[in-house]
């Protein structure tokens, strides 16, 4: 029997992630056994579940992804939820990349064969998974929608994020009528099931959704998302925060860590920065140095952080 091609997200896998890659894994094999195909997919991840990541799988009765750590020669993957090495499994450059889907940034990987790359700026992608459901003319059973429903109701910050569009929406209501759910409720009770940020444990915070990402000079920044219904909560913990951001800059030799802590329901976020935070303050207008600065509307690492600091000179 042949091995499976694996499917995963990024390290440090957010909801989208995981859940990209269990919808996705499903719709291929799905298409496999449809078409005869002695080939079967694999729904893998790079990290640990984040817990509304977990609580969606439980209630619909789909096991975790399996755990891997590094993939290597002789291994065929698919990568969701993102397209750069350095935010990939350990050994890609070993492993035969044979198809990505995603909705960020191309980052630069070389393929040696020409493969199929479905790129799209919307947000999530989940809706991604959730559309080529509708193109291949597979059926999204309702488990598999509950799983990415929740991952575009995250990752779109239950649709207040700038990077939603319209197609967003329209996937997010067709999807949710499967389920049976009003979206917007279901999306409030899922950031609601994350754990309580004041006994969540401080590695938790800073490293659930975390991703590098390279600057033109060589250096590499490590950027952190966390969204919450209990802001305060995370600020009460501010200093222990701090330390255990100093200790992650100076053990991987980041530039800078920046965490921004998301608070949904006033929409905006808390930056906290640790390291050279000279790039954050001049792309962003402000002093981000040993204290937090809110930022009204900032919702998306993606559009709002990540890629004016990537564009800076």
């Amino acid at each position: 029997m042949t091995s499976p091609i694996l499917v995963f997200g990024h390290k440090n896998p957010d909801n989208d992630a995981i859940s990209a890659a269990v919808g996705y894994a499903y719709l291929k094999n799905e298409l496999a056994r449809k078409c005869g195909e002695n080939v079967t997919y694999e729904a893998c991840r790079l990290g640990g579940l984040p817990p509304e990541t977990e609580w969606i799988l439980g209630e619909n009765g789909i096991e975790a992804p399996r755990l891997i750590d590094h993939v290597g020669e002789g291994d065929k993957v698919i990568l969701v939820d993102h397209n750069e090495a350095l935010q990939s499994a350990d050994g890609l450059d070993a492993a035969e990349i044979v198809e990505i889907v995603d909705h960020h940034r191309i980052g630069g990987l070389v393929t040696a064969n020409p493969i199929r790359f479905n790129n799209m700026p919307i947000g999530s992608t989940a809706a991604i998974v959730a559309r080529e459901f509708e193109i291949q003319g597979v059926e999204l059973p309702k488990n598999i929608a509950a799983v990415l429903l929740g991952a575009m109701l995250t990752d779109t910050v239950i649709m207040k994020s700038p990077t939603t569009t319209p197609l967003d929406c329209e996937i997010i209501e067709r999807t949710a009528k499967i389920v049976g759910v009003d979206p917007v409720e279901y999306g409030m009770s899922i950031f609601k099931c994350r754990s309580n940020p004041a006994e969540m444990p401080v590695e938790k915070i800073i490293g659930a959704d975390a991703k590098e990402f390279p600057l033109a000079d060589g250096s590499t920044v490590f950027i952190v998302a966390f969204e919450t219904v209990d802001l305060q909560a995370v600020m009460d913990r501010e200093q222990e925060i701090r330390e255990a951001m100093r200790a992650v800059v100076a053990d991987k030799g980041y530039k800078f860590m920046l965490l921004m802590a998301t608070d949904i329901l006033a929409e905006g976020s808390n930056f906290i920065c640790e390291g050279d935070c000279e790039l954050v303050n001049r792309v962003f207008d402000i002093d981000v140095e040993g204290k937090a600065v809110w930022m009204p509307g900032v919702l998306s690492r993606k559009k709002q952080v990540a890629a004016p600091i990537l564009a800076a000179k």
